[in-house]
């Protein structure tokens, strides 16, 4: 929470003030400014509870518009940091009506549509903000993600590209989601490319790896993948890592060594589905279906993927049956 706090109160910051903030008329005006004077430096000092409690009294003076825009981005803001999101979404939508060429209103009205799983809500929204600001970094990365949850990834890529190179390719957790949308597009080389920007950034990790080990895998090149899944291993070493690993020792056609893998993360947690899954799909392919049968049902009780997996083994295996039986 304090680490959102922290670049939210960053971008209210850098968001320049309207031209005739400063400019004020009467005593009401005055009264205002030094309202909005207060709201301005408890936003800096991150005391969302100050400037909230301010607010109403601010309004009630019925500001100028320029005194109300710089506002509506503390209040705004603080209704976000708070968790009052829907307060946040209207006051957003209010002040990107009043004043449309503010990029900060559009770019967090789209920042939370994403964040709210609402991916085709927040697309014009962006590409509203980098008509303003083409160059801006989350306004292009905002819209790369939104683009990847829909399923345009072409276009992801297109906007996460523009973003990992405004960032001079130094965010490590950018270049891995940008890595990881590519292996879903299947765009081998690119995943692998931005994989080493990754580990120019942020030597050492596993992640890189697994991009490397998954391209290789995508690809068929199971052999290749297998030691490059271990290396990622070896740097971190975990349940995941490992399970996948005995996947590929499965696909390339060792479903005895993917057994006996599986079995070793059984062993630790015996009602492990991924696990069970893996070492029912490795004891099927050896012909030990009988064994095979217990492991899916162990599967079954696992996520909506192993249950899957699991139930459409054990169906296969019903109708062998069945036709085994009307012989």
């Amino acid at each position: 929470m304090k680490g959102k706090t922290a670049v939210l109160a960053a971008l209210l910051l850098a968001v320049p003030l309207p031209a005739r903030a400063f400019l004020f008329g009467g005593a009401t005006d005055k009264k205002a400014a030094a309202m909005l004077s207060g709201m301005r430096a408890s936003s800096a000092l991150g005391d969302c509870k100050a400037v909230l409690e301010i607010a109403p009294g601010f309004l009630g003076e019925k500001p100028p518009s320029p005194l109300r825009e710089e506002a509506y981005i503390y209040i705004s803001g603080c209704y976000e940091k708070t968790g009052l999101t829907d307060k946040a979404i209207g006051l957003y939508k209010l002040a990107l009506g009043l004043y449309p060429e503010n990029i900060f209103f559009a770019s967090r009205l789209a920042a939370i549509y994403n964040q709210a799983g609402f991916p085709e809500n927040a697309v014009p929204l962006f590409l509203k903000a980098l008509d303003m600001k083409s160059d801006d970094v989350g306004a292009n990365l905002g819209l790369a993600r939104a683009y990847s949850v829909l399923g345009f990834l072409a276009k992801a890529k297109v906007f996460y590209s523009r973003a990992v190179v405004l960032q001079d390719f130094s965010d490590a957790a950018v270049l891995r989601e940008y890595a990881f949308c590519m292996l879903k597009k299947r765009d081998w080389g690119e995943a692998l490319y931005i994989a080493g920007r990754g580990e120019a950034a942020a030597p050492g990790y596993a992640v890189w790896r697994l991009v490397e080990a998954r391209v290789l895998a995508g690809q068929g090149l199971y052999d290749r993948a297998l030691p490059v899944i271990g290396a990622a291993i070896l740097l971190e070493p975990s349940r995941q890592l490992r399970l996948e690993r005995a996947l590929y020792l499965l696909l390339d056609g060792l479903p005895d060594k993917a057994a006996e893998a599986a079995g070793s993360e059984l062993a630790v947690n015996k009602d492990d589905a991924l696990a069970a899954v893996v070492k029912g799909m490795a004891l099927y392919s050896l012909g030990r279906k009988t064994e095979a049968e217990a492991y899916f049902g162990t599967a079954r009780g696992g996520g909506s993927f192993t249950a899957a997996i699991a139930g459409s083994f054990l169906n296969m295996a019903a109708d062998k049956t069945e036709a085994a039986c009307k012989k």
